[in-house]
């Protein structure tokens, strides 16, 4: 069987990834705290530092390459420094490293998960990941990018954090399009399988809703009503909001009330 690498393949949607590869492919996961499934090749790495990348590298045929770091999203919320830095050893520096070990490997396909409206960067973060994929397209290895909508396990983190506060400031006007990492996911190894495709059809949710219905639904189905202040939205606001959803694109199929139902707090 053909080896596959993931990177990111603990988080929420790298653990989605590696479930609906494993059928086609020999997978290997680069971690720095590798787990323990006997199907899967764990390598203990960190791209940060470049420990065991050149070892998970070998003998692979294509990599996915959804390991990221964004201080926000692993804490829940924002910090103002989130405004002015985003830390670059992973989603800059790592990536350089593993197109670097892809092209001495001959690796035949580097996919690259990466944002809707990225290239319209607000945002460090959204830079890094922007300079990320501009690395991967002159990297000289055969690629595909595959950009997605927000995902609803992190909009249900951020709003269990936020929910600690009496009263909710939102600009409840915003457009969002939250989406389902398995659904994702499905949607990645059909592309890995279709080959190198360059930038891939974008994948949003099955809706566009308002931010204010989106906080209602979660509301209802955490049990967690709080009073929410509605903010006007600015146009500039809208229009960044507006880019970062795909109603042309590709859909998943799990709504965010079905997806609420299904799972717990996370």
């Amino acid at each position: 069987m053909e080896i596959v690498l993931v990177t990111g393949g603990t988080g929420h949607l790298g653990r989605c990834l590696v479930e609906q590869l494993k059928p086609a492919y020999r997978v290997r996961v680069l971690a720095r705290s590798p787990g323990t499934a006997a199907d899967v090749d764990w390598i203990r790495g960190d791209l940060a530092t470049g420990a065991g990348v050149a070892q998970a590298m070998a003998g692979v045929s294509a990599v996915v390459h959804a390991a990221t770091y964004s201080p926000a999203a692993r804490r829940g919320y924002p910090r103002p420094a989130d405004l002015w830095r985003s830390p670059p050893e992973v989603d800059v520096d790592g990536t350089r490293r593993l197109l670097e070990e892809a092209a001495r490997a001959g690796v035949g396909h580097f996919g690259y998960i990466s944002i809707v409206g990225v290239d319209r960067p607000r945002g460090p973060y959204l830079r890094m990941k922007l300079t990320a994929e501009e690395l991967v397209r002159e990297s000289g290895v055969p690629w595909s990018i595959l950009r997605a909508t927000q995902f609803h396990w992190l909009l249900d983190r951020m709003l269990g954090k936020a929910s600690r506060l009496p009263v909710l400031p939102l600009p409840t006007r915003l457009p969002v399009q939250p989406a389902d990492s398995a659904d994702f996911a499905g949607h990645v190894v059909e592309c890995l399988r279709a080959g190198p495709a360059g930038r891939c059809e974008d994948f949003g949710g099955p809706q566009v809703l308002s931010l204010g219905a989106l906080v209602d639904q979660w509301q209802w189905a955490r049990g967690r009503p709080r009073r929410v202040l509605r903010l006007p939205a600015p146009a500039p606001l809208m229009r960044a909001a507006y880019t970062m959803t795909a109603p042309q694109g590709r859909r998943g199929t799990t709504t965010w009330a079905e997806w609420l139902d299904a799972y717990g707090q996370q």
